[in-house]
C-alpha cells in the first residue's frame, strides 16, 4: 500500500514538472509582431516636397547587436505624412518580451528639396550614408502583445539653409511606441488660415501646422501620460493666440473639438 502511494506521488510530481516545463517552453516561444511606421512633423516653409532616400533601416534590442528590417529601398516625400498620416516601412516578428531600444536609418544620395517655385535642389547629408542616423525609442514598452514603432522625422527642423544658398540635412528624429502614447487633435477657425500648434514634452517640442484642406485639422501625436499646455500661434508671429491645458492618458486620443481663434 505504501509503495502504491509512493508511485502515485512520484507520478504527480513528474506530471506537474512536465506541465510546468511545457508552459515555460510555450511562453518562451511566444511571438509578437512589431510594425515600423514613418511620419513627419509639418514645416512652416513653403516647400512642395522634402524627398528622403531611405536605403536601410536597422534595429537593436540590446543596443549592441543590429538587425536589418526587410524594406524596399525608396524615396519618401515627408510632406505626405503630416498631421497623423504615416506610411508602413516594415514589420517583423520578435519573441514576446523583446523590445526595440534603438533604430538606425541609412540614407542614400538622392535626397532633394522642391521649393515653392518648383526648383529642385539637392540636400547634402554628410554623415547619414556612412554609419546611419541612430536614435533611441523613447520609452519602455509595456504592451503585452504586438506594437507599432513610429519614426517621426521632423522636416522643419531637419532642413538647414546654408550661406551659399544650398541646403543640408541635419535630421531631427524621435521614435515612440504608439500604444504607449496618445494624440491630441481638433480643428481651428477661421478654416482658411493655417496655424502653428505645439506643446513642449520633456526635451521635445511636438508641433503641427493645421491643414486648411481638411477643415484646418491639426494633430499632436506621441504624447505620454501627463498634463500638457497646448499653444496656438500664427505662422508669422511668436505671439501665443490661445493656450489650453490638456490631460493626456497614454493609449487614449483626445479630441479638442473646434478651437476658435477668430474671436
Amino acid at each position: 500500500m505504501k509503495k502504491i502511494k509512493w508511485y502515485a506521488y512520484m507520478l504527480l510530481v513528474m506530471g506537474t514538472f512536465m506541465v510546468s516545463c511545457s508552459d515555460d517552453e510555450n511562453s518562451a516561444n511566444k511571438q509578437t509582431e512589431v510594425k515600423f511606421y514613418l511620419t513627419d512633423a509639418p514645416t512652416s516653409e513653403n516647400y512642395k516636397a522634402v524627398n528622403i532616400d531611405i536605403k536601410e533601416v536597422r534595429y537593436s534590442i540590446d543596443g549592441e547587436t543590429w538587425e536589418n528590417l526587410p524594406i524596399t529601398e525608396a524615396t519618401y516625400n515627408l510632406l505626405d505624412f503630416t498631421n497623423g498620416k504615416d506610411t508602413l516601412l516594415s514589420n517583423i516578428t520578435l519573441l514576446e518580451g523583446e523590445h526595440i531600444s534603438q533604430i538606425r536609418l541609412i540614407l542614400g544620395d538622392d535626397n532633394e528639396l522642391v521649393l515653392e517655385d518648383g526648383t529642385v535642389v539637392p540636400i547634402t547629408t554628410p554623415s547619414a550614408q556612412e554609419s546611419g542616423l541612430k536614435f533611441n525609442v523613447q520609452e519602455n514598452i509595456v504592451t503585452s502583445s504586438g506594437y507599432a514603432v513610429m519614426i517621426d522625422f521632423d522636416a522643419s527642423k531637419s532642413i538647414v539653409k546654408k550661406g551659399n544658398g544650398g541646403y543640408s540635412l541635419k535630421p531631427v528624429i524621435r521614435a515612440y511606441v504608439v500604444e504607449n502614447t496618445a494624440a491630441v487633435y481638433g480643428n481651428i477657425l477661421p478654416a482658411k488660415v493655417p496655424y502653428h500648434v505645439f506643446t513642449v514634452a520633456g526635451q521635445d517640442t511636438i508641433s503641427a501646422i493645421s491643414d486648411t484642406t481638411l477643415n484646418n485639422y491639426f494633430m499632436l501625436h506621441g504624447l505620454k501620460t501627463g498634463t500638457y499646455k497646448v499653444e496656438f500661434q500664427s505662422l508669422d508671429s511668436d505671439i501665443v493666440l490661445f493656450s489650453t491645458n490638456v490631460d493626456v492618458f497614454g493609449g487614449t486620443n483626445k479630441d479638442l473639438g473646434i478651437i476658435n481663434l477668430a474671436q
